[in-house]
């Protein structure tokens, strides 16, 4: 076999690597272009393409915000946070107080709560994240504090457009397994609202035992 030979099979290989490359890269411009043809026409005001479809073949991101977003949105601001622990006497019973920032996060789809208080005279950090799910018609909320390592999720329903959330959610403790837990977020004015923590008791009635009050800084 001659040098010769063996250049020109070489010469020959990367040829035919280069047109495919080519030819990859027209069909994926093409493709591109072919998409913006068909969905471009609904972003400027054209009604062929739902905009659902739109929204998932383009990218979107603009997802409407529903009247239960902008009533969380209202409680955006910094406030004093008083902790009440309910059904304990003696020192267990002493009333915490921190303060908190409240935030509106990603484009008004959530809250995000940042606490911090002194609990029997330790520091206690917290962070919570509110939110409503569209798709499913129910309250979201995770609950976080430097005093445990878990993520607490809870789901509500409210029937005054979410001046009142009924939370229900599960919770781990140590050597007991799972525990159902329940939170009532209630919105008293423009400047106050509480949350309550509750569980089932002995008799399997809901028991509170922490209420949390909020009141906004001025």
């Amino acid at each position: 076999m001659s040098i010769h030979w063996r250049w020109s099979m070489e010469g020959k290989m990367r040829a035919i690597v280069i047109l495919f490359c080519v030819f990859a890269f027209s069909a994926v411009l093409l493709n591109g272009v072919e998409v913006q043809a068909k969905y471009g026409e609904r972003t400027r005001g054209s009604k062929k393409w739902p905009a659902a479809v739109v929204n998932a073949q383009m990218g979107a991101s603009s997802i409407k915000m529903d009247a239960e977003h902008a009533e969380f949105a209202r409680l955006a601001g910094e406030y004093n946070r008083a902790v009440k622990f309910l059904g304990q006497t003696g020192a267990a019973a002493a009333p915490s107080s921190g303060t908190c920032k409240i935030s509106v996060v990603l484009g008004g789809r959530f809250l995000m709560e940042e606490s911090h208080d002194t609990v029997f005279g330790k520091p206690v950090d917290g962070l919570r994240i509110y939110g409503y799910n569209d798709a499913t018609k129910q309250y979201e909320m995770a609950r976080m504090y430097t005093m445990s390592n878990a993520i607490t999720m809870m789901k509500g329903t409210s029937t005054d457009g979410g001046k009142t959330i009924d939370y229900t959610g599960e919770a781990g403790t140590a050597g007991m397994g799972r525990m159902a837990l329940r939170a009532k977020l209630q919105v008293v004015n423009d400047n106050e609202f509480t949350v309550t923590m509750s569980t089932a008791g002995a008799n399997g009635k809901d028991t509170p035992f922490q209420e949390t009050i909020y009141t906004r800084k001025k």
